[in-house]
């Protein structure tokens, strides 16, 4: 068969201002899953595209897909001031394809897992995939290839009876092939944003409710050391890469699995600059001492997620801030104002945190993306801002009420303040 892979993902800026191309790291995931003795392979990157209908419409014609696997990297841009949905763009890359062609139409990627069912509906796609898409993805290719039915592979999407039926389980990725990165420009992507991702371990959930601070490396599936120290040895042969972002939403957690991957890099002797999420939880001078050395140039610092008081959260990040300090390691911070609960009183504590924390620059948002599935998607449906979780397909805020009718304009004049204060 002929399988196509198109990586539909075209936003190329962070806040705006700062280039920053995330590499489709998954898709050349699920294309290294791809059986090249019994099929051929195709990928198109449409984030490079001047003209992205066109460059599927010459793909389709030219290479004549059997499958067509789309990835979906986010639902939308995530800004409050200016909410730009990414879903209607795949669903013209879908229709594209239809005018021209039968092919079977898969979607999957992150941002198809956080709502199949109504994801699956809103792009028209044949089948989806929820979840990790390699492995499954593989082996729904295969079940079309033979005739045989794929309604028992865990995660896949299909409609039966005029029903979205999204079949119980997901495959977990082992990530025991190295991703097909020769198949996407990886010279356009060198030296974009925060560096090309480098996939350290995923949470066993994409969406977690639990106390952020109470992780174990139980609930990760963390990659072997001496794979990820490969994989950017790689990239820096290969492709003369030297700047890399460790996909990690807590690299400091476990903490002795980030100290042993801190001193396999050093022992490798490979010279890289990288970055890394930390969130609120264990760490200590010895593990920012040991990004420090191993060339990490910037972590990037957030608030936890659990419903702790806004005080407890911020002096949790201050303290990881401290750390990051003592070794001289630029940090980030990531604050969100207008949270359940939230007072002038604790808006006020967040702006005092910021200029006594001083960060290299800091994200500052009005309000959350609400995400299913989670302790704010329950408040939403209680306060009534939202009638069901499939709402969420489209962005959607949570801001408090006692602050929702000025925290817009306050934080416009502390950015206006502070130039290094980004708001969103």
């Amino acid at each position: 068969m002929n399988i196509l892979l198109i990586a539909t993902n075209r936003a190329d800026r962070y806040m705006d201002r700062m280039v920053v191309r995330p590499v489709p790291v998954g898709l050349a995931y699920l294309a290294a899953s791809i059986d090249e003795e019994r099929h051929s392979l195709r990928v198109l990157d449409l984030m490079f595209s001047d003209d992205p209908l066109t460059d599927v419409s010459a793909a389709v014609s030219e290479f004549k897909p059997d499958v067509v696997g789309l990835s979906m990297r986010n639902l939308d841009n995530q800004s409050y001031f200016n909410p730009v949905s990414r879903l209607p763009d795949v669903k013209n890359v879908v229709d594209r394809i239809r005018s021209s062609s039968n092919a079977t139409v898969v979607c999957g990627g992150p941002a198809f897992s956080i709502l199949p069912s109504e994801c699956f509906e809103f792009v028209g796609a044949d089948l989806g995939v929820a979840g990790d898409g390699a492995d499954a993805f593989a082996t729904l290719v295969d079940h079309l290839e033979q005739g045989d039915d794929y309604k028992s592979i865990p995660g896949v999407v299909y409609r039966e009876n005029e029903a979205v039926v999204v079949t119980e389980g997901r495959f977990t990725s082992n990530f025991n092939r190295p991703p097909r990165l020769d198949l996407l420009d990886m010279p356009r992507y060198n030296g974009s944003g925060f560096g090309v991702g480098v996939i350290t371990k995923l949470a066993q959930a994409y969406y977690q409710t639990t106390d952020s601070t109470k992780f174990s490396g139980q609930d990760w599936r963390i990659r072997p050391t001496e794979e990820v120290v490969e994989e950017i040895r790689n990239l820096n042969t290969d492709f003369g890469i030297q700047k890399v972002f460790l996909i990690d939403s807590g690299f400091n957690i476990p903490m002795s699995s980030a100290k042993e991957l801190c001193r396999a890099i050093v022992s490798s002797g490979l010279k890289v600059r990288w970055n890394a999420y930390l969130r609120p939880g264990e760490c200590d001078s010895e593990l920012t001492g040991l990004m420090k050395e191993s060339g990490c140039s910037l972590a990037l610092l957030a608030e936890g997620r659990d419903e702790s008081d806004a005080a407890s959260r911020l002096r949790q990040v201050g303290e990881l801030a401290n750390l990051c300090r003592e070794v001289e390691l630029p940090y980030t911070l990531n604050i969100s104002f207008g949270e359940p609960g939230e007072t002038e009183n604790s808006v006020q504590q967040k702006i005092d945190f910021l200029e006594d924390t001083a960060p290299a620059f800091a994200t500052i948002r009005v309000g959350s993306r609400v995400l299913p599935n989670t302790y704010l998607a329950q408040t939403a449906l209680k306060e009534g801002l939202i009638e069901s979780q499939s709402d969420l397909l489209m962005p959607t805020f949570y801001v408090a009420p006692e602050v929702r009718d000025w925290i817009a304009d306050r934080l416009r004049e502390e950015s206006e303040k502070h130039p290094r204060w980004h708001l969103s």
